[in-house]
């Protein structure tokens, strides 16, 4: 088949969509990955073919970082994501002529246009739980606790309000020129969804979160999607010389997230490494950890894949984005979660109930004193690392990738079936 996937945002919201576009080559299908241009050389060195977006995660995520946590933090991220979908729409509808099969991440689109306009079957992929239920709250939501089932429902039909405030006459407005009815709510849009079978793939490992009771058979949680480094790439020898000079590092890392005051951050996370005596490895990210005059037990980095850095470090400090923490969660190693915003608080939650790391609070205000703490506790306690590392032994086993592509093929065969 020709596979179309969609995704729009940061590395994190791109990386497990090119594993799956990578693992469904390797099937035996051709796959287009439509990401932000941003990514292109780096989806390409995968062999994966690319449909360039003009949308600019990067500036998108300093906006965001501009912006208090909260509701206020949620509007705006939503905001962001109407903006870029804007622009987006043409790329991807360009990129879809010529597809068998349509895969629409959260940050996509198109999926029941493109089986509504071509007839084609389409799938949409999530890196976190989605349909309501009334086993949790709604993941996005900045308020977490529970008050039961009914309180979780009420909590994923807000959300559904919400998105459908930011996205819904978005969508409308596209659905219009391609000449179809206008949906007349997110509930209409997800009904026709069922009507098709539409499979809901989500990419997180049903260890850690297993699907919930109430939830239909479309709804199938398949187990991360990995990327692993390209056969050719190799770790920058002052890397491995560091690595190689004492004791297992630290890995602290933010990924995408804009630092308001990346000064600040940075001398925090050196004061807690001085406090707990640990080396670290440090990367800079987007939010821009900086090097400056960096002591001899710290090491900066710009750009190393998870998978071979992980495997190298005896903790992982980071802001609870689902890449980031499934990283984590495969190596086998205690987590120190420090959430920004949206999903990060939920998958902080998780870590620390599986009993595999710490929460720090906010990593918009990280203490020194805290974070040495965690720094100290997850190196040394017995019990939290053994705990990790049997988690890891249970994500390497899972096969994501394997899972999805077997959903996808059912479909699509299903699909041609009818």
């Amino acid at each position: 088949m020709k596979i179309l996937i969609t995704t729009l945002g940061s590395r994190g919201d791109v990386q497990p969509y090119l594993a799956l576009a990578v693992g469904l080559q390797r099937a035996g299908h051709q796959v287009t990955l439509a990401a932000p241009q941003t990514f292109a050389a780096w989806i390409q060195s995968y062999g994966v073919a690319v449909a360039p977006v003009q949308f600019n995660p990067q500036e998108a995520m300093q906006k965001l970082g501009q912006t208090e946590g909260g509701l206020r933090a949620m509007s705006a991220m939503l905001k962001i994501i109407r903006e870029g979908m804007t622009v987006a729409q043409e790329d991807v509808w360009q990129a879809a002529q010529n597809t068998d099969f349509f895969i629409q991440s959260a940050t996509g689109m198109g999926a029941m246009e493109m089986a509504a306009l071509r007839g084609i079957p389409a799938a949409f992929a999530y890196l976190f739980p989605f349909a309501p239920t009334r086993s949790f709250p709604m993941f996005w939501l900045p308020f977490r606790f529970s008050l039961g089932g009914g309180y979780n429902l009420l909590t994923h039909k807000l959300m559904s309000q919400l998105l459908w405030r930011f996205g819904g006459s978005l969508n409308n407005q596209w659905r219009t020129r391609l000449g179809l009815r206008p949906w007349r709510s997110e509930r209409e849009l997800f009904a026709y969804a069922r009507r098709l079978n539409t499979p809901f793939l989500y990419g997180y490992s049903p260890s850690l979160l297993p699907p919930p009771a109430d939830w239909d058979e479309q709804q199938q949680v398949t187990g991360y999607w990995f990327l692993t480094a390209v056969a050719n790439w190799q770790p920058p020898a002052a890397l491995c010389q560091f690595l190689e000079s004492g004791p297992p590092p630290v890995y602290v890392g933010f990924g995408s997230m804009h630092l308001k005051n990346a000064e600040r951050q940075t001398r925090v996370v050196l004061q807690a490494l001085a406090i707990s005596g640990q080396r670290a490895v440090l990367a800079a990210g987007w939010g821009g950890l900086k090097p400056g005059s960096a002591p001899d037990n710290v090491y900066f980095v710009e750009d190393v894949p998870h998978d071979w850095l992980l495997a190298r470090v005896t903790a992982v400090v980071h802001h609870g984005g689902a890449g980031t923490t499934a990283a984590g969660l495969r190596a086998g190693i205690p987590s120190i979660i420090a959430p920004f915003s949206g999903d990060q608080w939920s998958w902080a939650d998780l870590v620390v109930k599986a009993g595999v790391g710490l929460c720090v609070g906010s990593g918009q205000r990280l203490r020194a004193k805290r974070l040495a703490a965690a720094m100290e506790t997850a190196v040394t306690d017995p019990t939290l690392r053994q705990r990790a590392k049997t988690f890891g032994d249970t994500i390497r086993a899972e096969n994501g990738i394997g899972r999805a592509i077997q959903l996808i093929e059912n479909h699509a065969r299903i699909q041609e079936v009818r």
